[in-house]
């Protein structure tokens, strides 16, 4: 008995390959929206408190909470969202060539970005307290010594002639330059500690130890023209904060990222600002022991602002397009104006006979300082994008 040949059947074509549906895409965007918009509107509002009344911190204390439950409400409907669009619709077709050069440079792309908004955040909290030199923070609070009684920080002799009604308020004014300068010298063991957790080369690590160096012998010229003012002795005090000031993380890729930034911010500008301001006061100073001080110290800033931007550039050779990804994020961060603290007698320029700057000088250097800074990381990035706003000499 004759069988029948079985009908043949063609064999089931190989699966299309998929792309992600672009629903998916936008939900998931919307998903993660509020992770990358909320720190930036946390920023904001602190920054913005920082000059507000009373009453306006209140309003921002009170919008923060509101913004942040928005913002994980959308993060919630986005992620549902998503799930449901990719349970009840197919993905398309898409070509099998390039795909993977496609996802690999989407990838790219939101790391960059992440980094981008992660050097912007840490700008914005590395100016939350101007202070000029590499110092040391806690969630963008300066951390400096108290003053206390003691001379052995007062070892030089020196004689100042300074007004009658002003002297204990300009004396009280260099023992806060001290402070700032004895806390470089912990920003500086730090980074030394830093440079050599992410292996830098020696000639890093060896101008990071000279400069805190130096700012152990700045810190000594303030307090002792402080007392050559005031006949006061006094010296930093005690300063267990320093052992507790904030360390790299433990991702290699975000600690050359927080490095790199920490060099920018305190180092290539801040210092190069105080290094400008400092050769600034020695012309306009009247006192000769004053001039003498500031003629050491604006050369050591020189030299330290010129270190920040060794580390900056080993950072950027060393970590590629993210650590340059956050660089430019940073660059954002920046606010276009800083202020120091001051008092109100020195902030017109009337203690500049004395060593001390006002608010003028320190604009213009700042200014012309941030110029400069746009106009060279976007040269050391590969992507000179417009932001500076003008050339430097």
């Amino acid at each position: 008995m004759a069988t029948e040949s079985p009908a043949y059947r063609s064999p089931d074509p190989p699966p299309a390959p998929t792309r992600w549906n672009p629903r998916a895409v936008r939900a998931f965007a919307l998903a993660v929206s509020p992770f990358v918009l909320l720190p930036m509107v946390l920023t904001g509002s602190v920054l913005a408190a920082q000059s507000m009344t009373r009453g306006g911190v209140a309003w921002v204390l009170l919008c923060v909470p509101l913004v942040c439950v928005v913002g994980v409400v959308l993060g919630v409907v986005g992620a549902r969202r998503g799930a449901k669009v990719l349970a009840e619709e197919p993905t398309y077709p898409a070509p099998e060539r390039g795909r993977g050069l496609a996802r690999a440079a989407s990838i790219v792309g939101v790391l960059g970005a992440i980094f981008s908004v992660l050097g912007f955040f840490m700008a914005c909290l590395s100016t939350m307290a101007f202070s000029r030199g590499r110092q040391l923070r806690r969630r963008g609070r300066l951390l400096l010594p108290p003053v206390a009684r003691g001379a052995s920080w007062t070892t030089r002799s020196m004689t100042v002639a300074v007004d009658a009604d002003a002297r204990d308020a300009v004396a009280a004014q260099w023992r806060e330059n001290g402070r700032t300068e004895h806390a470089s010298v912990a920003a500086f063991a730090r980074l030394t500690l830093d440079l050599m957790a992410l292996g830098a080369p020696a000639s890093l690590l060896a101008g990071a130890q000279r400069d805190a160096a130096d700012e152990v012998r700045h810190t000594e010229l303030c307090f002792s023209l402080a007392r050559a003012i005031d006949g006061r002795e006094e010296s930093p005090g005690a300063f267990p904060e320093a052992a507790g000031a904030r360390t790299l993380s433990s991702v290699r890729a975000v600690a050359l990222a927080q490095l790199a930034v920490d060099s920018l911010v305190d180092g290539a500008l801040h210092e190069g600002v105080s290094a400008r301001v400092v050769a600034k006061l020695k012309a306009r100073c009247e006192d000769e022991a004053v001039r003498k001080v500031l003629e050491e110290i604006a050369a050591d800033e020189g030299r330290h602002a010129a270190h920040g931007w060794d580390v900056v550039a080993w950072c950027v050779a060393t970590g590629g397009a993210t650590v340059a990804s956050t660089l430019r994020g940073a660059l954002d961060g920046l606010p276009e104006a800083m202020r120091s603290p001051l008092p109100e007698a020195a902030e017109g320029g009337a203690w500049e006979r004395w060593g001390i700057h006002g608010n003028a000088l320190e604009a213009e250097e700042y200014a012309s300082a941030l110029r400069d800074l746009k106009e060279r990381v976007g040269r050391m990035c590969g992507a000179d994008d417009g932001r500076a706003e003008g050339r430097s000499p």
